[in-house]
Formats: structure tokens, sequence, C-alpha cells
């Protein structure tokens, strides 16, 4: 059942990518050996399908035409997309203590896995034009 699950999820995520020509981009693998929440919670950690769901888009990306792009999401929804400061995790709501921008801690990542990619520097934008941000529900990336 969850592998069933997990396929429709990929074809949805794959057949989206190709009608959109976006480039797909994933965080390198989440879950790692060196997790030790205890044992009740390490098992439900490690029995979340995070790699399994990757491989599928990576396989069915690969059937049309395209190879998804992975990185290090290391402090990405830590780390001011405008300054570069990183900062403390406080609810769902990213706060940068340096230069007073503020957004949905998932966005900040997806925005920080996008530059990430990109290679580029955050973006020179002043802190009061980012109220603009609230708004935006997705990211995507023109390849």
């Amino acid at each position: 059942r969850v592998n069933d699950v997990l396929h429709r999820a990929a074809k949805i995520v794959t057949r989206i990518v190709a009608e959109e020509n976006v480039k797909p981009v994933m965080e390198e693998s989440p879950i790692s050996g060196g997790i030790r929440y205890g044992g009740v919670m390490n098992r439900r950690l490690h029995s979340i399908p995070f790699r399994r769901i990757q491989l599928y888009i990576s396989y069915k990306g690969m059937e049309r035409g395209f190879k998804p792009e992975t990185v290090d999401a290391k402090n990405t929804s830590r780390t001011c997309p405008m300054c570069g400061e990183i900062s403390k995790p406080n609810g769902h709501v990213f706060k940068c203590r340096k230069c007073g921008f503020q957004a949905d801690r998932h966005f900040v990542a997806a925005w920080n896995i996008a530059m990430k990619l990109l290679m580029c520097r955050p973006l020179p934008l002043a802190a009061k034009a980012t109220d603009e941000f609230k708004e935006v529900e997705r990211i995507v990336i023109k390849s």
C-alpha cells in the first residue's frame, strides 16, 4: 500500500516537472544513521520512506528524459536568503536576527536549496520588500 502511494506521488511529480519544463531538485537523504532519539522514535523516523520516493522520482524522471539534482540541505531552513545569517529555528516562521527578513521556514528552505543549486549569492533585496513573499507557495526553477 505504501509503495503504491509513493509510485502515484512520483508519477504526479514527474508529470508536473515534464509539463512545466522545470528542473527537479531534491535534498540529499535527510535521515542518517547517526540519529539518536531513542529506540521507538528512531524506528519511526527510519520507517519513513524518504529515499524510496526519491528513487521513484529519479527513475520515472529518467523515463521522461530528465534527472533530478540533489543538494545538501544542511541549514537551508535556518539560513537567511537575504543576508546569509544562520538563525535558530523558532516555529514555522523564519525570522532573521540580522536583517529582519521573515518568511515561512519551508519557503526559506526551498529558496536556499534553489540558490545552492544555482550557486548564487543571497538576493540583494531590502528586508521591507520581502513581505510580498508571504503569498508565494512554491518555487519553480525554469531549466
